[in-house]
């Protein structure tokens, strides 16, 4: 029981740092008067990187570097909440997060995809701003806010689901 405890310490410890280190890259390039895309990925559970993550993540990398010509990649580093990629764009913020919804919304596996848009000036850009309709959730088609709140599904089926959506990538 003693080494189930350590290791859930040190994964809790290793997932909080990754969030800090995430943070502070997004802090460091937040209002320098550019739009700021973030991708990473929303995959359910400890490993951060099941089998077809690395596939979506390569595919959305290209996707977004079509969405947005000329931006600048930041940043890209894998780490323990899994692969993330930081942009910066001239793209207008409400523009930005318009393609990102598209791009979040144009093939199933996508759904996987948590693409986050920040103003030059810093502040986030969400779907409310845009009278868009929440994220639905990744197994019903309520709002993910709501389904995430109420506990409306059990890790095992967020899990497999998300395993179905990355074995349609066929990698």
């Amino acid at each position: 029981m003693a080494q189930s405890s350590t290791r859930y310490e040190e994964s809790r410890r290793s997932i909080l740092s990754s969030r800090d280190a995430r943070q502070a890259v997004l802090d460091w390039h937040l209002g320098a008067g550019r739009t700021i895309v973030a991708l990473s990925l929303a995959v359910p559970g400890v490993r951060k990187v099941p089998p077809g993550a690395g596939a979506l993540f390569a595919w959305a990398l290209r996707e977004i570097g079509r969405a947005f010509p000329g931006a600048e990649r930041l940043d890209t580093r894998i780490d323990a909440l899994g692969p993330f990629a930081l942009w910066s764009t001239e793209t207008w913020p409400d523009a930005a997060k318009a393609r990102c919804v598209a791009l979040e919304a144009c093939r199933p596996a996508a759904r996987l995809l948590d693409l986050d848009v920040y103003s030059p000036e810093g502040a986030p850009v969400d779907r409310a701003s845009l009278l868009l309709l929440p994220r639905p959730c990744l197994c019903c088609d309520q709002p993910a806010r709501e389904c995430i709140r109420l506990g409306a599904h059990g890790f095992p089926e967020l899990a497999a689901r998300a395993r179905e959506l990355l074995a349609g990538l066929g990698a």
